[in-house]
C-alpha cells in the first residue's frame, strides 16, 4: 500500500493488487461528531447520490455510470466512536475488461469531482428543493420505519439512556427532529464546509498505477486543511446502575445490558479474544450457556466497542426469564473474571477470528475500510502481524481485561406494560 498527502489534511491511499476484476474507489470526508452538521451531512450525502449539476436526473445520473460499463455508486455514513464519515464509493470494471482505448478509472473520478465540487443547487438557494424535499422524506421514513425493528430500537434506546445528552449518543444517520429542521441551504453549507475542512481519504484497491491516481486525484483541487481527529469518547462511571424499563408492542422482550471497559490502542486484540469468548461467537460462552444449554433466550451476543469503551449484550427473551437471563450474564462474565479460560478453548477461539479475518481480505470493500481505519485510527498493520497478534493473547490477559467490565445499564424493553402486566 502506498499513501501521498497530497494537499495538508488530504490522502491518497493505492493498494495495488490484481486479485479483482474491479477498482474500488472510496472518498471518506471525516470530522468530530456534531450535532449541528450531522444531519445536514446525512442529507447531502443523499443528494450527492442522486444528482449533480452536470447530472440533474436520475436517469442522467444512471446514464453517467452506465457509459463507465455499468459503474456502481453510492454514499453511505457511519461513525467510529466520536468521528463522523461521509463516504463516497465507486466500483468500476478494470480496463482490460473495457474496450481499446478506454480510461474508465480517470472518468469514475472526472465523475466523483462532479459529484463533490459540483451538487446540484447553487450557494444561494441551496440544494435544489424539488430533489432536496424528495430526499428528505425519504431520509425521514427510512428512520422511522426503524421503529419497527425493535431489536435495533431497543439497542438506540439503551445507547440514548447510557450516553444521555451527550453527541455520543446520535445515530450516525441523524434523528426525525434533525432532518426535518434542516433546510436546502443548511445543507448545502454543510457539505461546502466537509468539502473545505473535513480530513479527506482517497482509497484505491485495485490494479491502478499509483501515478495515475494521483494525477486523476489533482482535479478535486481541494484546499489545505488541519482536523485533529479524536475518535476515543470516555464516558465516567454512573454513580449506580441505570435502569431502563420500557413498554412496546412485543411479543418478545428485548435486554440490553451494557459495562464500562475501557481499553487503549495496545489491548485492542485481547478486546478482540474476550468479547469472542463472551458473546461475539456462535461458540461463546453466552451462546453455548444461555441459549444453548439453558434455553433462556431466542438470540445473544456480545459486542464491544474500543472507542466508547462500551461492552453490550443483547438478547431476545420471554418476558418471565427477563431476572433469571440478567443474573446469568453476569455469572459468565464473572466466570472470564475468576477463573482461566482453558487452552483449548482459547485456542479455538482465536482460529475463529483469524477464519473471519482471513476471508474478508477477498473483499474489495474491506480491504479499502480497513485502510481508512488503518489511516485515519493509526492502526497499521500487516495481514501477518494483524493474525500474530490474536494468536500472542493469554488467557491470563483475557481474565485481567475482563476484570475491568463495570455493569452500567440494564434496558428491558416489554409488551403489555412497563410494570410486566
Amino acid at each position: 500500500m502506498v499513501t501521498k498527502e497530497i494537499q495538508t489534511g488530504v490522502f491518497v491511499h493505492v493498494l495495488p493488487t490484481k486479485q479483482f476484476a474491479t477498482t474500488h474507489i472510496a472518498v471518506n470526508f471525516t470530522q468530530q461528531l456534531n450535532r449541528q452538521t450531522l444531519n445536514g451531512r446525512v442529507l447531502a450525502s443523499n443528494m450527492l447520490e442522486t444528482a449533480s449539476a452536470k447530472y440533474s436526473s436520475q436517469t442522467k445520473f444512471a446514464q453517467a455510470l452506465s457509459e463507465m460499463t455499468g459503474a456502481a455508486f453510492g454514499t453511505e455514513v457511519f461513525k467510529v466512536g466520536q468521528l463522523h464519515t461521509v463516504r463516497l464509493q465507486l466500483n468500476l470494471v478494470h480496463e482490460r475488461f473495457t474496450t481499446a482505448g478506454s480510461h474508465i478509472l480517470n472518468d469514475g473520478f472526472d465523475f466523483l469531482n462532479e459529484v463533490i465540487n459540483r451538487p446540484i443547487g447553487d450557494g444561494i438557494a441551496g440544494f435544489t428543493s424539488v430533489i432536496f424535499n424528495r430526499q428528505k422524506e425519504m431520509a425521514l421514513d427510512e428512520v422511522a420505519g426503524l421503529r419497527e425493528d425493535k431489536p435495533y430500537y431497543a439497542l438506540r434506546e439503551a445507547l440514548q439512556a447510557y450516553f444521555g445528552i451527550s453527541d455520543q449518543a446520535l445515530p450516525a444517520f441523524g434523528t426525525i427532529d434533525g432532518l426535518e429542521a434542516t433546510t436546502t441551504q443548511q445543507a448545502w453549507q454543510v457539505w461546502q464546509d466537509s468539502v473545505a475542512h473535513d480530513r479527506i481519504d482517497i482509497v484505491v484497491v485495485g490494479d491502478a498505477d499509483f501515478n495515475k491516481v494521483i494525477a486523476a486525484t489533482n482535479q478535486f483541487n481541494f484546499a489545505p486543511r488541519r482536523q485533529l481527529l479524536q475518535a476515543t469518547y470516555h464516558q465516567n462511571l454512573l454513580p449506580q446502575v441505570k435502569q431502563v424499563k420500557s413498554q412496546d408492542e412485543v411479543t418478545q422482550a428485548r435486554l440490553v445490558l451494557g459495562y464500562t471497559l475501557m481499553s487503549n490502542s495496545d489491548e485492542r486484540f485481547i478486546a478482540n479474544v474476550f468479547n469472542g469468548l463472551f458473546g461475539g461467537l456462535a461458540i461463546s460462552r453466552l451462546f453455548l450457556n444461555i441459549r444453548e444449554a439453558a434455553g433462556l433466550v431466542y438470540g445473544i451476543s456480545s459486542d464491544y466497542n474500543p472507542y466508547t469503551g462500551l461492552l453490550l449484550v443483547e438478547a431476545g427473551v420471554d418476558q418471565i426469564n427477563l431476572a433469571i437471563t440478567t443474573t446469568k450474564i453476569n455469572e459468565q462474565l464473572q466466570r472470564l473474571q475468576q477463573t482461566l479460560v482453558s487452552e483449548e478453548e482459547l485456542a479455538i477461539v482465536k482460529q475463529l477470528l483469524k477464519t473471519s479475518y482471513t476471508m474478508t481480505l477477498d473483499q474489495p470493500l474491506y480491504l479499502a475500510d480497513r485502510l481508512y481505519n488503518q489511516q485515519v485510527l493509526h492502526q497499521k498493520l500487516t495481514d501477518e502481524a494483524w493474525l500474530a497478534k490474536i494468536d500472542a493473547v493469554t488467557a491470563e490477559q483475557v481474565q485481567a481485561f475482563a476484570q475491568r467490565a463495570v455493569l452500567q445499564l440494564q434496558y428491558e424493553m416489554v409488551g403489555g406494560n412497563a410494570n410486566g402486566d
